[in-house]
């Protein structure tokens, strides 16, 4: 019987998600690929550990049940726990074990809740509920997130620890209250996969890794020789291209020392980091050189810019971006493209159309709360720029599913 999975990310990436489904686990022989808002779901045979290799996603999860008629009302709370009990949490948890060990005895979990619309009870409610009653069916031992935890009454036969306790669990249940419908997963991977076990030393305004791997494929196309990023800081984004193209060169560069730290330490966890080289410059200061020419053209920019907001401009750029924009040209192949992540409230599309650059895709997306624009740009004399194929396709499909606009969601 297939194996149903929900993958989650970015709200407005769905559709790099659903390309990356197709294209990475074809020889999983995945199937009846679904996009929704913030995440897509699709079907395997059976579980394998390479599941665990998407880079675009923010979590995986194995769905084990949906349940109907959980309403808005506190009287929802009890139903769910009793409806709770119809899940064969057991079989599930075998089902992990193709992917991960777990302990063989009393193992601890958390509940994750996510709730769409008004109700009159919390996601703490809401995973107490049913927390308490996974303990009892599966003899584990229960991490509450709730702030109140040491409060509760009501702990489940198998024990109920701490919000502390939940930040080092064996397992996770995610419950998604959408409607009168609550879908239960368990988290696939050990941890969510946004959370890279190289990236360990950062700084404010570092860069989401299922993002910065987003920026990478849909800049990068098939197979860039040369990838330039001049605003590295953390390196989050030279270490997804170097994860993605191991054959590619990167050049990546940063005027904070601190960050081009942190950028070295994260590489220096990986296994490709001999194919990054780091540079100490300026990326406005057309006298360093290092970050502007190099001794051959770039064949893409993928970088994330200053924002002004955690992170301020310095250097030769500190009042604009603009005269970056305008050298840039010099340091790209004829068929060079540019791949960046700005604030929405920036409008970089809008500047970079005014300097004379094609503009592909201006795809707004949210994250942290906060509105950026993905751009993927041509500078003016280049080739025209496109979405790499597996991507233009899916790009398509969820403007005509409703999930994105053209330029939004």
């Amino acid at each position: 019987m297939p194996v149903r999975l929900t993958a989650r990310c970015v709200r407005g990436l769905e559709w790099v998600l659903a390309a990356e489904v197709e294209h990475r686990f074809a020889r999983y022989a995945a199937d009846d690929i679904r996009l929704s808002e913030r995440q897509v779901s699709f079907e395997v045979p059976r579980l394998r550990t390479g599941l665990l290799e998407l880079r675009t996603a923010d979590d995986l999860l194995l769905v084990v049940g949906t349940l109907r008629g959980i309403d808005h009302t506190r009287a929802a709370l009890p139903e769910l726990s009793r409806r709770l009990t119809r899940i064969d949490f057991d079989a599930a948890l075998t089902q992990l074990e193709d992917v991960r060990t777990l302990p063989s005895r009393a193992p601890t979990f958390d509940v994750v809740a996510s709730l769409l619309g008004r109700r009159n009870y919390n996601r703490y409610a809401v995973e107490d509920a049913a927390g308490d009653v996974i303990a009892d069916m599966v003899g584990a031992r229960y991490a509450s997130r709730n702030p109140n935890a040491g409060r509760r009454t009501g702990i489940g036969t198998a024990g109920a620890g701490t919000a502390a306790d939940a930040a080092d669990t064996d397992f996770t249940v995610r419950l998604s209250l959408n409607g009168d419908s609550v879908e239960i997963a368990l988290r696939l991977p050990h941890r969510p996969l946004h959370r890279r076990p190289w990236k360990l030393d950062t700084g404010p305004g570092t860069l989401h890794p299922p993002l910065a791997a987003a920026l990478v494929w849909i800049g990068s196309g098939t197979s860039p020789l040369r990838v330039l990023d001049p605003f590295c800081g953390d390196g989050t984004i030279a270490i997804e291209a170097a994860l993605a193209f191991p054959e590619a060169k990167i050049l990546a560069a940063d005027l904070d020392a601190d960050r081009l730290r942190n950028a070295r330490a994260n590489a220096a966890r990986t296994a490709v980091a001999e194919h990054i080289q780091f540079v100490h410059a300026d990326a406005g200061d057309t006298a360093s050189g290092s970050t502007a020419s190099g001794p051959e053209p770039f064949d893409v920019l993928v970088t994330n810019p200053p924002w002004n907001r955690s992170v301020g401009a310095s250097g030769a750029l500190v009042d604009t971006l603009d005269p970056f924009w305008r050298r840039l040209p010099d340091s790209l192949t004829p068929d060079g493209r540019a791949c960046t992540v700005t604030e929405a409230e920036l409008d970089i599309p809008a500047r970079l159309l005014r300097m004379g650059y094609s503009v592909a895709l201006a795809q707004a997306i949210r994250l942290a709360g906060r509105v950026s624009h993905v751009v993927l740009a041509a500078p003016p004399g280049a080739a025209e720029p496109r979405l790499p194929a597996g991507l233009e396709l899916w790009h398509e499909r969820a403007i005509k599913a409703g999930i994105v606009s053209p330029d939004g969601f």
